[in-house]
């Protein structure tokens, strides 16, 4: 794909990704704002309207707590349409308030007693029993307020006890029709229901049976005070509930369409498609002018990545302006001479020191301070080289060391050490220097029987055989580059080096002697232990190891 499609694919895409952006921002925002606006109608509509509830409640039950306690109501317990009469006179102007379908009847201890409308006080009571026993087990004492249904519509009762000299004679129950209130016409045009919710049953709704069926289901697994979105009629709608009675449990309901709200998300939809299909148009413009200026310094840069890629670091892109493409091509042109320079000392370094070496180096990783490591030290040296050398031609003398010291290199690199350095035809070797393993000691030790055999090996087809003698210690050393300000080597130093020095001088030719640590370390080795030693540079005689193939 040419690089003008692809900037035309990725302006593309980051203007969808920022129309989806927006519209997913966008939508919430919007809903958010809706519900809360809505929520805040819902709460004060239902808050309203129990206030209204609450204040006539009060009024009620304030006239039944004095009317209970009239004599003449007392008095008139014994005789049933007395008590009716007396209890119609008494509550009249609470009748005449509460509406023409109020009703009142009183219940002892046996159930029903007497009440206004016989057919409907009885049906009540009854329905009303079951209830007040849930409620309590005791006789009730105090005014209480509940709802329940009749006959299959919504009822108040407000119950008063009478009560004579600490007898309980039974509830004065006065009742009326909870009134179904007419939809409320909300800012948006929509229409909010306002009704009770009595145990999962909704009542007081001008809803049909499939809507208020549909209304219950959904609302089944709520309880209390809550807010709730369902589907009613294949339209989206917002139940907000207000608890108004703990038991029988009664909640104030207030039910709208959330209609409008997806009409508004609609609308914000198709705005932000209109928006994208302006805006993808001017991007396809830009994305052309911008094609034509950046594909040719980026063609360039690219044609030089793969040259340097490949291995010329010499390649350079032309600087086309003094803008940001022009400064990203100084700087490409700046990192290839750095990258030439990097490979030049790489391969110097590759050249002057251990591969193992210039790798921590380079990685950064080589603590250049200086620290205590436990490191066997192995040096071979070439017996008798200075009569094998001093009748061969200079350059005879350098290839030949340098084909003996590529082969005991190439042994050294097959067992993991490290080359320290070459000091004439003597080569000193680490195990251990600059990273540490567990089985160092065994390595150095096959490393040194694997010389041998090398260097046996060699001279079988060598017209100039060479005899080696191999010294190999274990022990702290201190590691680190040492040298001065302009020139360092890393090495280690300590007596295990000398020793391991010692060693060699004194191993005879094709021979390996070790001390008593790389002997301890070693248990599968087979050695024979020599006589205690006298080495220069150590004050108590050493205790070395002939190692045997």
């Amino acid at each position: 794909m040419s690089f003008s499609l692809k900037l035309s694919a990725v302006i593309t895409l980051i203007i969808l990704i920022a129309v989806a952006t927006g519209a997913l921002i966008g939508a919430p925002i919007l809903r958010e704002k809706y519900l809360s606006a809505l929520r805040n109608t819902l709460v004060a509509n239902v808050d309203g309207i129990i206030k209204l509830q609450v204040r006539d409640q009060k009024d009620v039950g304030e006239d039944l707590d004095r009317i209970v306690r009239s004599s003449r109501l007392v008095a008139a317990i014994t005789d049933t349409n007395k008590f009716r009469q007396t209890a119609e006179d008494e509550l009249r102007f609470v009748l005449k308030r509460a509406g023409p379908r109020s009703s009142f009847f009183f219940m002892d201890a046996n159930g029903f007693f007497t009440g206004r409308d016989e057919a409907f006080a009885l049906e009540a009571s009854i329905e009303l029993a079951p209830v007040l026993k849930r409620i309590s087990t005791e006789p009730i004492t105090e005014s209480l307020s509940l709802y329940w249904p009749v006959g299959g519509e919504a009822f108040q009762f407000i119950l008063s006890p009478m009560i004579d000299d600490d007898e309980h004679l039974g509830l004065l129950v006065f009742c009326f029709p909870y009134l179904q209130l007419d939809p409320i016409v909300l800012n948006d045009n929509s229409h909010l229901q306002v009704g009770l919710r009595i145990e999962d049953r909704l009542y007081g709704f001008s809803l049909n049976k499939p809507e208020i069926d549909a209304a219950e289901i959904a609302l089944s697994s709520s309880s209390g005070t809550f807010e709730k979105e369902f589907t009613m009629d294949n339209q989206e709608q917002i139940a907000y509930s207000h608890s108004i009675v703990k038991q029988p449990s009664t909640e104030l309901v207030a039910i709208t369409s959330l209609a409008p709200l997806y009409a508004a998300e609609s609308i914000l939809l198709w705005r932000m498609v209109f928006v994208a299909a302006i805006s993808l148009c001017v991007g396809l413009m830009m994305t052309l002018y911008l094609a034509h200026t950046l594909s040719r310094p980026i063609a360039d840069m690219t044609i030089a990545a793969r040259a340097i890629q490949s291995g010329d670091y010499s390649v350079r892109v032309p600087v086309r302006d003094r803008g940001e493409l022009g400064v990203l091509s100084r700087r490409f042109n700046e990192m290839g001479e750095g990258l030439a320079l990097r490979d030049q000392y790489r391969r110097v370094l590759d050249a002057v020191a251990d591969p193992e070496i210039a790798k921590e180096l380079l990685a950064g990783k080589l603590d250049l301070t200086g620290r205590s490591l436990d490191v066997g030290i192995l040096f071979c040296d070439i017996r008798g080289f200075t009569t094998l050398s001093e009748s061969m031609d200079p350059r005879r003398v350098i290839e030949f060391l340098n084909c003996h010291m590529s082969l005991m290199t190439q042994v050294v690199y097959e067992h993991g050490g490290v080359v320290d350095k070459f000091v004439g035809d003597m080569i000193m070797v680490t195990f251990g220097a600059p990273r540490p393993s567990p089985n160092d000691a065994q390595r150095m030790a096959q490393c040194a029987q694997a010389m041998i055999q090398a260097r046996r090996a060699a001279n079988e087809a060598s017209s100039s055989p060479i005899q080696i003698g191999i010294g190999c210690a274990f022990g702290t050393v201190v590691a680190g580059c040492m040298g001065s300000e302009k020139r360092v080597d890393y090495t280690v130093l300590g007596a295990v080096v000398n020793l391991a020095a010692r060693l060699c001088s004194i191993a005879p030719p094709m021979q390996v002697y070790i001390d008593a640590e790389t002997n301890t370390r070693n248990q599968d080795a087979v050695t024979v232990a020599l006589e205690p030693l006298n080495v220069k540079g150590f004050s108590y005689p050493i205790l070395a190891f002939e190692l045997q193939s």
